[in-house]
């Protein structure tokens, strides 16, 4: 009796790791790229149509230099990851939270974690969009053009100087309880793709 109640347990073991192990395989295969940047201003100066710093009028150049005296130039922009299921995977990926790090020249320069649940069907593609807010006064000095640069570098309109990417490490929920992705995906920032 003990013996045949030990095997029904390591069959059910086995069953719930089977279950997991096509889980963790049905997120692996999903594909995420960068789907584009938006919304995005620094110290308050929408970036739309900014390719440099000369593309600013004197009054948005006189705020970012206000905002550099009073010691805070806060960026802010959404960056949209777009997480698709190829349609040859038979099973639904169920991500439940993600953390990501953007980093600038090898530099962490702002992380943050997604808790919202995402499930993406075979064949459907899903928008995931991640908040970037932080202040490049305190991480880069006060040299505005400089500061231009790198926010441009950020929202992807610039790469000419600054390599910028996001680390993106998703969990999953399995049958096993909830699982980290081993290696975090890097998305290169200075190169969105078009969708």
């Amino acid at each position: 009796m003990g013996r045949a109640r030990t095997t029904l347990i390591l069959a059910l073991i086995g069953l719930s790791g089977c279950t997991a192990t096509k889980e963790l395989m049905a997120v692996r295969q999903v594909q995420f790229h960068l789907n584009g940047v938006s919304g995005a201003s620094v110290a308050g100066v929408p970036l739309d149509g900014v390719r440099t710093a000369s593309n600013l009028s004197a009054g948005e150049l006189m705020r970012l230099s206000a905002a550099i005296l009073a010691g805070r130039v806060p960026l802010t922009a959404t960056v949209h990851v777009e997480g698709r299921n190829p349609e040859t995977n038979t099973v639904t990926a169920k991500l439940v939270a993600m953390d990501w790090t953007c980093v600038v020249d090898d530099r962490d320069l702002v992380s943050g974690s997604l808790e919202e649940p995402y499930s993406f069907a075979p064949g459907r593609a899903r928008d995931i969009p991640i908040a970037i807010q932080c202040d490049l006064r305190q991480l880069f000095g006060s040299r505005r053009a400089d500061l231009v640069d790198i926010a441009l570098a950020i929202t992807g309109k610039s790469s000419r100087s600054h390599t910028v990417s996001l680390r993106l490490t998703p969990s999953i929920d399995t049958a096993l309880g909830r699982i980290r992705y081993p290696a975090p995906i890097t998305l290169d920032l200075a190169a969105p793709e078009p969708r």
